[in-house]
């Protein structure tokens, strides 16, 4: 599992940000690895979701965005592996898909200050 949250600076959260940020370049490079096989690897990104997660921080601020329920990062994780061809990573979510895409285009101090802004760092 990475997170909505490896695609973008995540301040107030840096290790977090930065270790899904690890795991979904790994993963993506072992489905690259993998792909002449059968094996289906894959990062599943999902944005804020109803769990005990936030329980145990203690805070709901880092949920940015809609809350997913459960149900709908797995329904979303089973279409992709029931695909051909499964992607190596899937982002849950139209907003989250937005986000990320709006991060990887936007240049990398604007994505910082505008997650900056959001996570009320």
């Amino acid at each position: 599992m990475a997170s909505a949250a490896a695609y973008q600076p995540t301040p107030a959260m840096a290790v977090y940000g930065a270790t899904k940020a690890f795991v979904l370049n790994f993963t993506e490079a072992v489905a690259y690895e993998t792909r002449a096989s059968s094996l289906k690897v894959l990062a599943v990104s999902p944005g804020p979701v109803r769990t005990e997660f936030f329980d145990v921080v203690g805070s709901r601020d880092a949920a940015v965005g809609r809350m997913a329920t459960p149900e709908q990062v797995v329904t979303a994780t089973r279409r992709a592996l029931e695909r051909d061809r499964t992607p190596p990573s899937i982002v849950v979510g139209l907003g989250n898909r937005l986000s990320a895409t709006a991060s990887t285009l936007a240049p990398r101090r604007l994505a910082l200050t505008v997650a900056g802004r959001a996570l009320k760092a």
